[in-house]
């Protein structure tokens, strides 16, 4: 659509320009800069590994674009995660046999911001949660990128950046998570880590400290909390609640999908094995974690579904009593009123006598 259309165009414009940079070499005025970038590894992100590793991947991280028909039946399906690269930059923008064009691509996509490079920031490297040190101004400010602590960092402390929730990620930190984390900038990040599904599930597992008292979901002793999309954190937007059994079904498929690609790790060339299986691993961990604690929520609400439905039958019983005695109280009503009658016609009777 447009947006993505513009993305891509914003992202061709600044790859010809990094790339006019990085050939001007020692003569640009962004030298040191471009020398950095030249040093950076290759191949760091899902897009540029190997045939193996994007096959294992494919199903496994989110696309913008879902699978066509025809790729399906053809066994041949693309997807955004990995191919974005060959299916929207390559003949169009770079050159389709140049893998230093590819790297630049790259680069921009690690670093970038839409449209811009920005030196020494884009060096921070990325942490939410308690990790998290730092706040920073949009990048389009009339002024420039301010960053500043948000916390104490110590000498010799890392300075961390969150790529996800910043003052220009606008929607992002709504939808993106782990595995887009990992899609566009080839690492697992640390806890927490958030899941955005298509099934309607929203998810964020942290890290909780037991000297805190926290325990826990449940206090299971997991050391990390499951927190559902409550209408809490995001009280504007639409929520999605804690999954229903459904939910939760499709959580264990899930688990089984990654499951077996893990059993296929063979395939992964070695270099880039290690990076594939954290992933994988670290997904149907965070899963186990979330379908635990789902079952457990929901057999709460079972419980205080069968509580409430116990409640009920006892108000029914109480009120069944308590019309019981009510009728049982107007017919001693009536037996006494008719004891008055009997007695009223005997004394009748004895003034009848007494009269005679």
């Amino acid at each position: 659509d447009d947006t993505w259309s513009a993305f891509y165009h914003n992202m061709c414009l600044l790859t010809k320009k990094l790339k006019e940079e990085m050939e001007t070499g020692e003569d640009s005025p962004r030298a040191p800069y471009v020398r950095f970038l030249k040093s950076q590894q290759r191949g760091q992100i899902p897009a540029l590994w190997s045939a193996p590793s994007k096959n294992l991947l494919r199903p496994l991280l989110p696309y913008e674009d879902p699978p066509t028909e025809a790729e399906l039946a053809n066994h041949t399906p693309r997807s955004n995660s990995v191919d974005w690269i060959d299916d929207h930059l390559k003949s169009t923008c770079i050159s389709p046999t140049d893998p230093s064009d590819e790297q630049i691509v790259a680069l921009v996509k690690q670093r970038g911001y839409d449209d811009a490079l920005i030196p020494l920031w884009d060096m921070f490297n990325h942490a939410n949660g308690r990790y998290t040190n730092t706040r920073q101004t949009s990048v389009r400010d009339a002024e420039g990128v301010r960053v500043y602590a948000s916390k104490e960092i110590r000498a010799g402390d890392e300075v961390f950046a969150s790529y996800d929730r910043c003052a220009d990620c606008e929607f992002v930190n709504l939808v993106w998570g782990t595995p887009e984390i990992f899609r566009d900038f080839g690492f697992v990040e640390p806890y927490p880590h958030r899941y955005h599904l298509e099934e309607r599930i929203w998810f964020e597992i942290v890290e909780v400290d037991e000297k805190d008292g926290d325990k826990g979901n449940d206090g299971d002793g997991s050391g990390f909390r499951v927190l559902w999309d409550d209408g809490i954190t995001w009280p504007d937007v639409d929520n999605y609640g804690n999954p229903d059994r459904e939910g939760i079904e499709f959580l264990e498929r899930e688990v089984t999908k990654f499951e077996s690609a893990l059993a296929r790790m063979s395939e992964v060339p070695e270099e880039e094995r290690g990076m594939v299986s954290q992933y994988i691993s670290t997904v149907i961990f965070d899963y186990k974690l979330a379908i635990a604690a789902a079952e457990r929520d929901l057999e709460l609400e079972e419980e205080d579904e069968d509580s409430s439905d116990d409640d009920e039958e006892e108000d029914e019983v109480e009120e069944d009593e308590d019309e019981v005695e009510e009728g049982d109280y107007v017919d001693d009503d009536e037996y006494h009123e008719e004891e008055e009658e009997d007695d009223d016609e005997e004394n009748e009777n004895e003034s009848g006598r007494d009269e005679l």
